[in-house]
């Protein structure tokens, strides 16, 4: 191992607020920011909710050649700058630019979802789950248009990844896609290059705007999202026992994580140290959870071992939480097997989607941020809408109120489609535990 790792800067954009200080001020509120769908009219689709990120976001206009347009670029671009800032980091920065790393999570705007969801939607029936694959490879030539390589050009994961490249100044920049455990991931691979000593310091991200037609009309055929309408911001209940699923949520959210001994030679506060990460996939069903959260249950434990925590030294967990029937009583099973039936439900939980929707391949990375100000703050903040416990997710789920808690170490967990599974382990920067 090549030292501890620590995060110096962190940065978001969510439907809760612009920035890290507003978002935390919702989220401590409990107050949820889901509201109706205003980017095109939602008629005749089951759920017409979703966690708008309000107004505009100031960015520039271009990073070097590269354009910032569209709600994906830019709430990336705006998070990456926090998180930069926060850390001190501007051309003065003494690491060589093959030092330097860009490491994100995208699945925003893919034109490539959008063509194989609308062919879902044209071979499926409502509530029909599984559809041959046979016949979406007929249908997608019939969704390929002139204007279809342009515009994945000019809205691409790889436009954003460069133009990020170019921001950070870094020779080093990967795009992972493993859909809701993306954010996560992302810290994975930039830890692993850290750690092997390939880099020095890394910028890493996590984005998604999937509120799309293409794409919620397709969780809608899953009857995956709520469709409490008339009451969206009672919709998204992680663990309660009224939940009726998720609700798509959009923004970005980003950190940079370095060397210790580099944050200190250069001045810089560590916020917190990101400490282990943990992978696992279900091998079970692509849409859904193993039942017994065997795969979850695997992620945590890895992730504690690998950061070097006892199961005594968590103090929070920033649960998946997604507020669908499957995902949560499954995290529940998940928890029990990791740290024992007891001790499982008197560790303090929050389901940060209660609050802003669901971000797929950014909701690992606003956990992350959520768990560092945790740490900084002694706050936990509350999950909003648990209101009827559910017998099958006896957790300490904290609601109503933020709680004040003295947090050494933080689960982030992000459970993917297809069982794909990351946990990350945060811990209160000690500078005494250093090597």
């Amino acid at each position: 191992m090549a030292g501890r790792i620590v995060i110096t800067g962190t940065g978001m954009v969510t439907a809760a607020g612009v920035g890290v200080d507003a978002c935390w001020r919702t989220l401590l509120s409990g107050r949820s920011a889901i509201g109706p769908v205003t980017y095109w009219d939602p008629t005749g689709m089951a759920a017409h909710i979703a966690g708008q990120v309000p107004g505009e976001v100031d960015v520039p206009a271009f990073i070097g050649p590269y354009e910032v347009t569209g709600r994906p670029v830019s709430y990336s671009v705006f998070a990456a700058l926090e998180a930069l800032t926060q850390a001190g980091i501007d051309e003065s920065l003494d690491v060589a630019p093959a030092r330097r790393a860009v490491v994100m999570a995208g699945g925003f705007d893919d034109l490539m979802l959008a063509i194989l969801a609308r062919a879902a939607d044209a071979a499926t029936e409502p509530g029909k789950a599984d559809f041959d694959e046979r016949e979406l490879t007929e249908l997608l030539p019939h969704f390929l248009t002139e204007g279809s390589l342009p515009e994945m050009e000019r809205y691409s994961q790889v436009h954003l990844m460069q133009a990020l490249a170019h921001l950070f100044d870094a020779r080093q920049a990967l795009t992972v896609s493993t859909a809701c455990a993306g954010g996560n991931t992302a810290v994975g691979d930039a830890m692993g290059m850290l750690r092997r000593g390939e880099i020095d310091i890394a910028l890493c991200l996590g984005v998604d705007t999937l509120i799309t037609r293409e794409m919620m009309g397709g969780f809608c055929n899953l009857t995956a999202l709520s469709t409490r309408n008339d009451a969206p911001e009672r919709a998204s209940r992680p663990f309660d026992a009224d939940r009726d699923g998720f609700v798509m949520g959009e923004g970005a959210a980003a950190m940079v994580l370095e060397r210790e001994e580099l944050a200190l030679a250069r001045g810089a506060t560590p916020l917190a140290e990101m400490a282990g990460v943990g992978f696992s996939s279900d091998a079970y069903r692509l849409t859904d959870p193993h039942p017994e959260g065997t795969g979850m249950a695997l992620s945590m434990r890895r992730a504690v071992e690998d950061g070097g925590l006892g199961l005594d030294d968590v103090g929070y967990i920033n649960a998946h939480g997604t507020s669908t029937a499957a995902n949560d009583k499954a995290e529940t099973k998940a928890l029990k097997i990791v740290f024992g039936e007891e001790r499982a439900t008197r560790i303090p939980v929050s389901g940060t989607k209660s609050v802003i929707g669901h971000l797929i391949h950014g909701s690992g990375s606003v956990g992350a941020v959520v768990a560092v100000q945790t740490i900084q703050d002694g706050l936990v903040h509350p999950t909003a809408n648990y209101e009827t416990p559910d017998p099958l997710c006896d957790l300490d789920v904290v609601h109503g109120e933020p709680r004040k808690a003295e947090v050494d170490g933080v689960l982030v967990n992000a459970f993917g489609f297809g069982g794909q599974n990351t946990t990350l382990a945060i811990r209160r920067y000690a500078p005494e535990m250093r090597d």
